[in-house]
Protein backbone atom coordinates (compact mmCIF):
# COMPACT_ATOMS: atom_id res chain seq x y z
CA UNK A 1 0.00 0.00 0.00
CA UNK A 2 1.38 3.62 -1.08
CA UNK A 3 2.25 5.49 1.92
CA UNK A 4 -0.27 8.22 2.15
CA UNK A 5 1.31 12.17 2.13
CA UNK A 6 0.20 14.57 4.33
CA UNK A 7 -1.03 17.56 3.80
CA UNK A 8 0.90 20.33 4.40
CA UNK A 9 0.61 22.81 7.21
CA UNK A 10 0.11 26.44 6.62
CA UNK A 11 2.19 28.53 8.14
CA UNK A 12 -0.28 30.82 11.13
CA UNK A 13 -0.82 34.60 9.69
CA UNK A 14 1.92 37.08 10.84
CA UNK A 15 -0.19 38.95 13.26
CA UNK A 16 -0.78 42.64 12.64
CA UNK A 17 -0.97 45.34 15.45
CA UNK A 18 -4.45 47.13 15.51
CA UNK A 19 -5.05 50.37 13.85
CA UNK A 20 -1.94 49.85 11.68
CA UNK A 21 -1.77 50.31 8.11
CA UNK A 22 -0.46 48.04 5.58
CA UNK A 23 1.05 49.17 2.50
CA UNK A 24 0.00 47.21 -0.59
CA UNK A 25 3.37 46.87 -3.09
CA UNK A 26 3.02 48.89 -6.15
CA UNK A 27 2.42 46.39 -9.33
CA UNK A 28 5.41 45.64 -12.18
CA UNK A 29 3.58 48.47 -14.12
CA UNK A 30 3.25 51.06 -11.54
CA UNK A 31 7.02 50.16 -10.41
CA UNK A 32 7.79 50.18 -14.43
CA UNK A 33 6.61 53.71 -14.53
CA UNK A 34 7.87 55.21 -11.70
CA UNK A 35 11.61 53.58 -12.41
CA UNK A 36 10.71 55.39 -16.46
CA UNK A 37 10.15 58.71 -14.84
CA UNK A 38 13.28 58.69 -12.11
CA UNK A 39 15.02 58.15 -15.66
CA UNK A 40 13.43 60.76 -17.86
CA UNK A 41 14.00 63.21 -14.51
CA UNK A 42 17.55 62.41 -13.70
CA UNK A 43 18.65 62.74 -17.70
CA UNK A 44 16.56 65.98 -18.31
CA UNK A 45 18.48 67.25 -14.58
CA UNK A 46 21.48 66.59 -15.87
CA UNK A 47 21.12 67.77 -19.79
CA UNK A 48 19.78 70.82 -18.82
CA UNK A 49 22.65 71.42 -16.14
CA UNK A 50 25.74 70.40 -18.52
CA UNK A 51 24.61 72.25 -21.98
CA UNK A 52 21.48 74.70 -21.16
CA UNK A 53 17.69 74.72 -21.09
CA UNK A 54 18.04 75.90 -24.87
CA UNK A 55 20.55 73.48 -26.06
CA UNK A 56 18.80 70.35 -24.91
CA UNK A 57 16.36 68.18 -27.33
CA UNK A 58 14.05 65.87 -26.35
CA UNK A 59 15.26 63.80 -28.40
CA UNK A 60 18.59 63.92 -26.17
CA UNK A 61 16.79 63.52 -23.58
CA UNK A 62 14.71 60.02 -24.60
CA UNK A 63 18.17 58.53 -25.40
CA UNK A 64 19.83 59.13 -22.19
CA UNK A 65 16.63 58.06 -20.58
CA UNK A 66 17.25 54.97 -22.79
CA UNK A 67 13.33 55.38 -23.75
CA UNK A 68 11.37 56.23 -27.27
CA UNK A 69 10.35 59.68 -28.06
CA UNK A 70 6.72 58.52 -28.12
CA UNK A 71 7.34 57.36 -24.30
CA UNK A 72 8.59 60.58 -23.14
CA UNK A 73 5.63 62.15 -24.12
CA UNK A 74 3.41 60.33 -22.17
CA UNK A 75 5.36 61.98 -19.13
CA UNK A 76 5.72 65.42 -20.55
CA UNK A 77 3.83 67.08 -23.28
CA UNK A 78 7.02 69.49 -24.10
CA UNK A 79 10.43 70.47 -22.86
CA UNK A 80 8.91 73.37 -21.19
CA UNK A 81 6.53 71.11 -19.47
CA UNK A 82 9.71 68.70 -18.26
CA UNK A 83 11.34 71.39 -16.74
CA UNK A 84 8.79 71.56 -14.37
CA UNK A 85 9.00 67.96 -13.32
CA UNK A 86 12.37 67.90 -13.40
CA UNK A 87 12.53 71.09 -10.98
CA UNK A 88 9.76 70.94 -9.11
CA UNK A 89 10.28 68.72 -6.61
CA UNK A 90 13.87 70.89 -5.98
CA UNK A 91 11.11 73.76 -5.41
CA UNK A 92 9.37 72.53 -2.93
CA UNK A 93 12.31 71.15 -0.89
CA UNK A 94 14.06 74.38 -0.97
CA UNK A 95 10.54 76.09 0.49
CA UNK A 96 10.29 73.48 3.40
CA UNK A 97 13.36 73.88 4.51
CA UNK A 98 13.41 76.95 4.51
CA UNK A 99 10.37 76.93 6.39
CA UNK A 100 12.38 74.30 8.61
CA UNK A 101 15.28 76.53 9.59
CA UNK A 102 13.53 79.68 10.45
CA UNK A 103 14.77 81.72 13.63
CA UNK A 104 11.56 80.80 16.01
CA UNK A 105 13.28 83.91 18.35
CA UNK A 106 12.97 86.46 15.46
CA UNK A 107 10.32 89.11 14.37
CA UNK A 108 7.76 87.78 12.20
CA UNK A 109 8.88 89.81 8.96
CA UNK A 110 12.18 88.60 9.95
CA UNK A 111 11.11 84.94 9.74
CA UNK A 112 9.41 85.68 6.46
CA UNK A 113 12.19 87.35 4.93
CA UNK A 114 14.54 84.47 5.98
CA UNK A 115 11.94 82.12 3.72
CA UNK A 116 11.75 84.64 0.68
CA UNK A 117 16.02 84.88 0.79
CA UNK A 118 16.42 81.29 0.92
CA UNK A 119 14.14 80.88 -2.41
CA UNK A 120 15.42 84.04 -4.39
CA UNK A 121 18.96 82.37 -3.82
CA UNK A 122 17.95 79.05 -5.39
CA UNK A 123 16.39 80.78 -8.70
CA UNK A 124 19.70 82.90 -8.50
CA UNK A 125 21.93 79.19 -9.13
CA UNK A 126 20.33 79.25 -12.77
CA UNK A 127 18.70 82.91 -13.73
CA UNK A 128 17.71 81.20 -17.00
CA UNK A 129 16.06 78.03 -16.17
CA UNK A 130 14.75 80.15 -13.37
CA UNK A 131 12.94 82.81 -15.87
CA UNK A 132 11.50 80.01 -17.63
CA UNK A 133 9.94 78.00 -14.48
CA UNK A 134 8.79 81.03 -13.40
CA UNK A 135 6.71 81.47 -16.93
CA UNK A 136 5.44 77.70 -16.93
CA UNK A 137 4.71 78.40 -13.33
CA UNK A 138 2.49 81.59 -14.62
CA UNK A 139 0.88 79.39 -17.31
CA UNK A 140 1.11 75.76 -17.29
CA UNK A 141 -0.59 73.67 -20.40
CA UNK A 142 -0.89 70.93 -19.11
CA UNK A 143 -3.61 69.46 -15.89
CA UNK A 144 -0.23 67.49 -14.56
CA UNK A 145 2.03 70.30 -14.16
CA UNK A 146 -1.22 72.40 -13.00
CA UNK A 147 -1.12 69.86 -10.24
CA UNK A 148 2.82 70.19 -9.38
CA UNK A 149 2.13 73.86 -9.45
CA UNK A 150 -1.06 74.23 -6.80
CA UNK A 151 0.84 71.43 -4.36
CA UNK A 152 4.13 73.93 -4.25
CA UNK A 153 2.13 77.02 -3.85
CA UNK A 154 0.10 75.20 -0.99
CA UNK A 155 3.38 74.30 0.82
CA UNK A 156 4.41 78.02 0.52
CA UNK A 157 0.85 79.21 1.17
CA UNK A 158 0.81 76.95 4.56
CA UNK A 159 4.58 77.60 5.82
CA UNK A 160 3.76 81.64 5.44
CA UNK A 161 0.34 81.19 7.18
CA UNK A 162 1.47 78.78 9.84
CA UNK A 163 4.17 81.79 10.55
CA UNK A 164 1.82 83.93 10.78
CA UNK A 165 -0.31 82.27 12.84
CA UNK A 166 2.53 81.53 15.32
CA UNK A 167 2.70 85.45 15.54
CA UNK A 168 -0.76 86.02 16.64
CA UNK A 169 -0.94 83.41 19.43
CA UNK A 170 2.30 85.23 20.49
CA UNK A 171 0.64 88.14 20.94
CA UNK A 172 3.54 89.50 17.97
CA UNK A 173 0.80 90.52 15.63
CA UNK A 174 -2.55 91.66 15.82
CA UNK A 175 -5.76 90.58 14.77
CA UNK A 176 -6.56 90.63 10.70
CA UNK A 177 -6.86 88.72 7.58
CA UNK A 178 -7.28 85.47 7.72
CA UNK A 179 -3.29 83.91 7.85
CA UNK A 180 -3.74 82.14 4.73
CA UNK A 181 -5.17 85.42 2.82
CA UNK A 182 -2.29 87.27 4.07
CA UNK A 183 0.31 84.29 2.86
CA UNK A 184 -1.36 84.77 -0.66
CA UNK A 185 -0.34 88.41 -0.77
CA UNK A 186 3.52 87.85 0.86
CA UNK A 187 4.02 85.63 -2.11
CA UNK A 188 1.98 87.28 -4.50
CA UNK A 189 4.47 90.44 -3.33
CA UNK A 190 7.53 88.08 -3.51
CA UNK A 191 6.82 86.28 -7.01
CA UNK A 192 6.82 90.26 -8.94
CA UNK A 193 9.61 91.11 -7.30
CA UNK A 194 10.99 88.10 -8.49
CA UNK A 195 9.94 88.51 -12.07
CA UNK A 196 10.71 91.98 -11.91
CA UNK A 197 14.49 91.04 -10.52
CA UNK A 198 14.85 87.92 -12.97
CA UNK A 199 13.58 90.67 -15.98
CA UNK A 200 17.02 92.55 -15.03
CA UNK A 201 14.32 95.91 -13.38
CA UNK A 202 15.86 95.43 -10.46
CA UNK A 203 19.46 93.90 -8.72
CA UNK A 204 18.94 91.55 -5.76
CA UNK A 205 19.45 93.52 -3.11
CA UNK A 206 16.60 96.05 -4.35
CA UNK A 207 14.19 92.68 -5.07
CA UNK A 208 14.58 92.15 -1.23
CA UNK A 209 14.65 95.27 0.01
CA UNK A 210 11.67 96.23 -1.54
CA UNK A 211 9.86 92.75 -0.63
CA UNK A 212 10.98 94.11 3.35
CA UNK A 213 9.10 96.78 2.84
CA UNK A 214 5.95 95.50 1.36
CA UNK A 215 5.81 92.87 3.09
CA UNK A 216 5.57 95.13 6.70
CA UNK A 217 2.94 96.99 4.90
CA UNK A 218 0.87 93.47 4.62
CA UNK A 219 1.29 92.39 8.15
CA UNK A 220 0.98 96.14 9.20
CA UNK A 221 4.61 96.44 11.14
CA UNK A 222 7.47 98.40 10.82
CA UNK A 223 9.65 97.62 8.07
Amino acid sequence: MAEQRKAPVPEPPVPVASGTPTLARPGRRERNKQEKLARIVSAARALFQQQGFSDTTTQQIAEAADIGAGTLFLYARSKEDLLVLVFRDEMMETARSAFARVDETAPLLDQLMQVFATMAAYHEQDQTIARILLKEIMFPDAIGRQNDIAELLDVIFAGCAALIEKARQAGRLGPGAAPLQIAENLFANYYLGLLGWLGGRTSSRQFLLRLRQLSAITLGCEA
